[in-house]
């Protein structure tokens, strides 16, 4: 039982794999991978009782917890998914869109908004994720140019849609979707760090590094992904499950809280001694010692 328990937490099993493998009979010693196929015992016991069975618990408490949700209702005659859509219709506002007026602003809204512009920029964001992928240590000088160069180019291109689509929408109306303040600022991030690169390059003064705003370019994959509707589906309820979390940080910050004080008043009178396994960064005498073991 210990031996599964110890295979069920994740904690130390493969130790415990090693040794059941090796294990050859009694009173003899181990044999370096005597019976290798023991390990099939091990794998399907993690895939039946720490992913199947654990996720039917999370999943027994998360209904549990709808249930307890839906009691203040139980009297109402309209159900959940009838009562939500009498809400989304009292909340519900029309969708605006802005669209301009001007004959030449006109023609570059609809050049943004037609799918070959928006497929094209789809493409560029992928090549440049390829770019920015085939890095590696200890690059030549050829392909370090050859990076550098495919950079201001990717760079020059994604500075080009966003000046569009503000000649487009206008600053008031770009700004106003997140995804357009998200681009403007990786695009900002990436002319600075263009600038500070070629700065420090033509200067012999210890090089200030900020490459780190080109990786965010690869967060725009999210976009791309995000117009798959299964992909949307579980973004929204991914982002819908943070409202939950305070309630369960809290839920566990008691459970530690309680932990702690139990800890203290039965352990916290042994003495420390830094040989051995309680020591002074492993005890209960304080309580934020005692809240930080337990995490």
């Amino acid at each position: 039982m210990m031996a599964l328990f110890t295979v069920s937490t994740f904690e130390g099993w493969p130790s415990l794999l090693y040794k059941a493998i090796d294990a050859n009979g009694e009173n003899l010693g181990p044999i370096y991978n005597y019976r290798v196929e023991i390990s099939v015992f091990f794998i399907v016991y993690i895939i039946i009782i720490a992913f199947f069975m654990m996720n039917i618990f999370v999943g027994f408490v998360i209904i549990t917890f709808r249930a307890q949700g839906e009691q203040e209702y139980r009297n109402c005659e309209l159900d959940k998914n009838q009562r939500q859509c009498v809400e989304y219709a009292l909340k519900a506002q029309p969708l605006r869109r802005y669209i301009p007026k001007n004959r030449h602003q006109h023609r570059v809204w609809a050049a943004v908004n037609c799918s070959a512009f928006e497929y094209g920029m789809f493409l560029l964001i992928l090549l440049n994720t390829i770019a920015l992928a085939v890095q590696h240590y200890e690059q030549s000088q050829p392909f370090n140019y050859v990076m550098d160069l495919l950079n201001m180019v990717f760079t020059g291109l994604f500075t080009v849609e966003m000046v569009l689509k503000i000649i487009a929408f206008k600053p008031r109306h770009y700004f106003c979707d997140a995804w357009n303040t998200f681009d403007a600022l990786i695009v900002v991030g990436s002319v600075v760090d263009i600038a500070v690169t070629e700065v420090n390059s033509s200067e012999d003064s210890s090089r200030i590094s900020i490459t780190f705003f080109r990786l965010f370019r690869v967060m725009r994959l999210v976009k791309l992904l995000s117009k798959g509707e299964g992909i949307r589906t579980l973004l929204w309820t991914f982002i819908k499950s943070f409202q939950a979390l305070p309630y369960v940080a809290l839920l566990i910050a008691m459970i530690f809280f309680i932990y702690a004080v139990i800890g203290m008043q039965t352990f916290g009178k042994v003495a420390l001694q830094d040989g051995t396994q309680i020591n002074r960064n492993n005890n209960f005498q304080t309580f934020p010692q005692a809240v930080l073991l337990l995490f």
